[in-house]
């Protein structure tokens, strides 16, 4: 599950940190279509890109391929066709969270450090993927997101609000009743007989 934190350990020991939360996502464009798929990971410090590359192993060709023992090679069979692909600091990444429908979405936009300089990439926009656990992950993103721009104040541009603010990452609006006092419920006729005639 955990698959860019294995790539890390197993072939970027030297950039190695701890993975916050990872999940697969799938890359959309303006009209929800699906471009690609990717595995990210957030760290203290960075959002990593993973994807498939199923010519990693190319090598192994036909037959030759087909009789290798993986169990024997030593390889996770989950990122044997895994790569990691992109790796950028979060000081130029802009987070935001928001839903449409049954849809969980991040949009990602990457800026830069200088405020003379206008934004000229368009945001990226990625739908979490997982049919049981999307909204777990989304949930969860934010969280970890939060708990970054809280206690990093260098990467505090990385949401534009708190990310528990319902009114920030929903497009649509979810009316809530909360009944703070109970009502009195009318004292029945048999209370009001055994008072009247002094009972309990």
């Amino acid at each position: 599950m955990f698959r860019v934190q294995k790539v890390l350990l197993s072939e970027y020991q030297e950039i190695y940190e701890p993975v916050m939360i990872e999940s697969p996502f799938t890359l959309v464009d303006a009209n929800g279509h699906g471009l690609r798929q990717y595995q990210i990971a957030l760290t203290g410090s960075k959002l990593l890109f993973g994807s498939d590359n199923f010519d990693k192993h190319e090598e192994h060709s036909g037959e030759e391929y087909n009789e290798l023992d993986f169990s024997n090679r030593g390889l996770d069979p989950e990122i044997e066709c895994f790569d990691l692909i992109s790796m950028v600091p979060l000081e130029y990444i802009r987070f935001n969270f928001y839903r449409q429908r049954d849809r969980c979405l991040m949009m990602l936009s990457v800026q830069s450090l200088d405020h003379q300089l206008m934004t000229v990439e368009r945001p990226m926009i990625f739908e979490f993927g997982g049919h049981i656990h999307k909204q777990y992950y989304w949930h969860t993103w934010r969280e970890r997101v939060s708990l970054i721009c809280c206690y990093q104040t260098r990467f505090s541009q990385i949401t534009g609000a708190s990310p528990f603010s319902s009114s920030d990452v929903h497009e649509e609006e979810e009316v809530h009743h909360v009944q703070v006092h109970v009502p009195r419920r009318p004292q029945s006729v048999y209370s009001l007989c055994c008072s009247s005639a002094g009972g309990p």
